[in-house]
């Protein structure tokens, strides 16, 4: 039986006191609400389901987060980013106990957070609560009353499969866009990443005793020289004659890293040069228009100057014209650098058979190989005669 006592403030105490089980205590602001509780954790008892709540209503989720970060993020990749993604989490959700965090509310963030970010942010915060209510009752102890909360929250869908590689004629126009950076990294980055399917973080980590030229290899390591993506040490991976010709006109110093660019500068003048690039292809699609139509090359030269310079005002014909391209033509768009391992394994796919394929990408299973072999029909057809 349960015992309640009113204390000096007004407020009622239950303690709960039975063999084979921790003494309960707390308090309420009326005696109806004290005896409601001691009637549902004796009832708990009863069937073996109890569970106590002390550590878990005494640990907000900002302790929890923070000792997640001390404890467990350290030995993670991307560390760093995960931070950012923590911290987040606790100005969401920091000030209550893991005992008050349940489903509705995780379901009530998903719903607001799909509004604002893209599906696959949101299950990757998911993710980040789960592994941090994980670790408090799997490697700390703190018993948690509902259970992982995230268990029983839908995770939405995520459809984030890409097939975009280049296409026909974005390469001639990408690769002058890329000579065009004020350093020399992008450009030999990008030829890189299409010679040998590596990602970027591959390739940002890269060092020059990594580099074989004799024997025309790379060894391949993850993000600060880790392990892959795939959880291998490294990977061994063959360079083409054009990959050799890349490494050899970059300066080396042999113990430092073969591309002295910041991932956020590259990440800069790719998208500066993917710009580029489109503009010179529209405005040349607009040139040919324009000349079709019985201007002359002066006219159309001032007109793209007033369009670029914005110092005059153009023909509106022309702005029309040029909306009407921007719209109706894709060349140059959404292309990031990601895709790049895309167009290099559906080139090497050409050239080595499936098995071999795999270990120049590092993928596990066929089923990712695939996601990253996009054939083109016509290539296909050329291959049946």
């Amino acid at each position: 039986m349960a015992n309640f006592t009113q204390r000096d403030s007004g407020r009622w105490q239950a303690k709960i006191r039975r063999i084979g089980w921790p003494d309960q205590s707390k308090s309420f602001a009326t005696l109806t609400d004290a005896q409601a509780w001691a009637r549902a954790v004796e009832r708990e008892m009863d069937i073996g389901a109890f569970v106590s709540r002390d550590d878990a209503e005494r640990t907000t989720f900002k302790d929890a987060a923070d000792r997640y970060k001390r404890e467990v993020l350290p030995s993670k990749r991307g560390a760093a980013r995960d931070t950012y993604k923590i911290d987040y989490l606790i100005e969401l959700f920091g000030k209550y106990s893991l005992a008050s965090i349940n489903a509705a509310q995780i379901s009530a963030f998903r719903d607001m957070r799909l509004k604002v970010v893209k599906p696959q942010t949101v299950v990757h915060e998911i993710n980040m609560l789960s592994r941090i209510f994980k670790a408090c009752a799997m490697d700390w102890g703190i018993a948690l009353p509902q259970g992982v909360p995230t268990a029983l929250v839908r995770k939405p869908q995520v459809a984030n499969a890409r097939t975009r590689r280049l296409e026909v004629g974005e390469w001639e126009l990408l690769r002058p866009a890329l000579a065009n950076c004020k350093s020399l990294w992008p450009l030999a980055m990008v030829e890189l990443a299409i010679e040998t399917a590596a990602r970027q973080s591959e390739l940002d980590s890269l060092t020059w005793p990594q580099v074989d030229m004799k024997n025309r290899t790379l060894r391949l390591r993850g993000i600060d020289g880790t392990v892959t993506k795939n959880g291998d040490e490294y990977r061994d991976v063959p360079l083409s004659s054009a990959a050799v010709a890349v490494l050899a006109a970059l300066p080396r110093s042999l113990k430092g890293k073969v591309f002295l660019i910041s991932q956020n500068a590259l990440q800069l003048s790719w998208e500066r040069a993917c710009a580029r690039a489109r503009q010179s292809h529209t405005h040349e699609m607009l040139r040919s228009q324009l000349l079709g139509a019985g201007w002359v090359c002066a006219d159309i030269d001032a007109q793209i100057r007033a369009i670029v310079y914005k110092k005059k005002v153009p023909d509106p014909l022309v702005v029309d014209l040029l909306a009407d391209i921007e719209k109706s033509d894709k060349t140059m768009v959404d292309l990031r650098f990601h895709d790049l391992r895309h167009e290099a394994t559906s080139r090497l796919a050409e050239k080595l058979e499936m098995h071999e394929l795999m270990k120049v990408t590092g993928h596990k299973s066929s089923a990712m190989m695939a996601r990253y072999y996009h054939p083109r029909a016509s290539q296909l057809a050329a291959k049946l005669g």
